[in-house]
């Protein structure tokens, strides 16, 4: 066993006997003994931690760059490609400019522009009749006439087939007419809601009005609708 000498001062040596009673030491020396290797134990333990310390921080910096890496390499990669691109519509731009230089060369043919007059045709107007073999049928409430007499006998002197009422008069397409009056014929309930399912929007229309203005009528003998003579 050896044995290490330590100088101290009489204050240094009470002082150090004071902290060995107050930690529980019987002897001195023991005391001391724990003091030296309770540092070198905690310097020991510190190195340790602190190279965990570092190693954690290099890992963590390298996950951090690690990205960053990555994007840098994309970005090589697309500078690449657009470098490459740049380079080959530098190549047909040099190709379109020369062929254009070859087209200049060329003498230019004259031509000559000739001048094409286009009459436009007048637009037919659309007379009375016209509109009513559109329409199929023209109701005198729902016109604003001058002279409404005029129209009307117009109309009837071109074919059209005009029904004379009290409310009103009423022209009809003679070919609108005759198909009417052979659905009116085949129909054979007075229903209302059952004739309209026979019947198109304008000709259920037109049998309303004559209905309404007792022109026509539901003969219960023969079942059948009839026009009033």
């Amino acid at each position: 066993m050896r044995i290490i000498s330590i100088k101290l001062t009489e204050e240094e040596y009470k002082e150090l006997e004071e902290r060995a009673r107050k930690e529980g030491f019987v002897l001195l020396s023991d005391f001391v003994k724990s003091l030296i290797f309770s540092t070198s134990s905690y310097s020991h333990d510190s190195q340790v931690d602190n190279t965990q310390v570092v190693s954690r921080i290099e890992k963590k910096m390298q996950d951090m760059i690690n990205p960053f890496t990555s994007q840098i390499d994309e970005l090589k990669q697309k500078i690449a490609i657009l470098t490459e691109r740049i380079e080959i519509l530098e190549e047909k731009l040099g190709e379109i400019k020369d062929t254009t230089k070859d087209m200049n060369k060329k003498p230019k043919k004259s031509f000559e522009s000739k001048s094409v007059n286009i009459k436009s045709e007048p637009q037919h107007k659309k007379t009375a009749i016209d509109i009513l073999r559109d329409q199929g049928v023209i109701y005198e409430s729902e016109l604003k006439l001058n002279n409404p007499d005029a129209f009307f006998d117009k109309l009837e002197t071109q074919g059209a087939i005009v029904i004379t009422t009290d409310p009103e008069r009423i022209a009809i397409d003679s070919n609108f007419y005759e198909e009417f009056k052979k659905k009116i014929a085949s129909i054979s309930t007075s229903d209302e809601i059952e004739v309209q399912k026979y019947l198109t929007k304008q000709e259920y229309k037109l049998f309303q009005k004559l209905r309404q203005y007792s022109v026509i009528y539901f003969d219960a003998d023969s079942k059948s609708w009839k026009f009033v003579s």
